[in-house]
């Protein structure tokens, strides 16, 4: 009887916790035990349900393996100039079908153009008649596939736990668009910043923010236009200080309109008209 193989991933996309690859590999008579079962993707199953099946689908394989990625590694991936997010599941999709050696495998790709992924993954295979078969969203239609999804979210899920423990913080689920992952970066970026997957748009743009100097914070030169004050006047009508274009320029602003003040006092207001006659009017500037 052949030996299939099912391998599926969780935590590709959060912020927060690892990335979890799980391969498990079932006597093809057995696959319909899974399918009794009752498995599906794991994101369509509740998290109880999921830790209900889990003990179930370990007692039906004849093997299985579980790769967990933190986040340092996933930052060295998409930093590599050989790896990326992609290549780095193959390189684990790999490690898991060299160590199980099944007859047949049904893997899910991480994306919907398989060829170049799947020569990828051949070089590093070393059973080279390994029937293999890669589709998108294949947790949704093979039974192995979808329990390894099971097993890789169930362990996520536990992994995110252990920090929640290990800090003695809920942070949440550690994906972006969950209100306490969020507030937890905002607030601990640096504190725990070895948790964070730093090339994420997320943390970039809270440190990013974190290090900008608010308007109060410049030194300004003496100048007959702007001073502290005029800086929160400007800051409370949406004015941001950006990156200045060279060593003459103390501030430069940007709103409706771009402000820029210069070492020798002068201060230029490039805009519509409107805009110029608002900024001058803020400042008390007369025409």
């Amino acid at each position: 009887m052949a030996l299939i193989c099912g391998i599926d991933e969780a935590g590709r996309g959060p912020l927060i916790g690892p990335l979890v690859m799980c391969g498990i590999m079932v006597d093809e008579k057995n696959v319909p035990k899974l399918k009794k079962l009752g498995v599906k993707d794991s994101k369509l199953l509740p998290a109880a349900k999921r830790e209900e099946l889990y003990p179930e689908i370990l007692k039906i394989v004849k093997d299985y393996k579980v790769i967990i990625s933190q986040a340092d590694e996933i930052d060295a991936a998409l930093r590599s100039d050989s790896l990326n997010l992609n290549w780095l599941e193959a390189d684990k999709t790999a490690e898991i079908l060299n160590y199980l050696m099944p007859d047949k495998a049904f893997v899910d790709l991480p994306s919907t153009n398989g060829g170049s992924y799947r020569n990828y993954l051949v070089r590093k295979l070393l059973k080279k008649d390994l029937n293999l078969v890669l589709e998108h969203k294949a947790d949704v239609k093979y039974p192995v596939v979808s329990a390894a999804s099971i097993i890789a979210k169930v362990t996520r899920d536990a992994e995110i736990v252990k920090l929640h423990k290990e800090i003695g913080i809920d942070f949440g689920s550690g994906y972006a668009h969950d209100p306490r992952t969020v507030d937890f970066v905002n607030k601990y970026y640096k504190e725990h910043e070895r948790l964070f997957r730093k090339s994420w748009m997320t943390y970039k743009n809270v440190v990013e923010k974190a290090g900008q100097k608010t308007l109060a914070e410049f030194e300004l030169p003496k100048n007959k236009f702007i001073t502290k004050k005029e800086l929160e006047i400007l800051e409370k009508h949406d004015y941001r200080a950006v990156p200045i274009k060279n060593a003459y320029e103390v501030i430069r602003l940007k709103g409706e309109c771009i402000i820029v003040l210069y070492t020798t006092g002068k201060l230029l207001i490039q805009g519509k008209p409107e805009c110029k006659q608002k900024v001058e009017k803020l400042l008390g500037i007369k025409p």
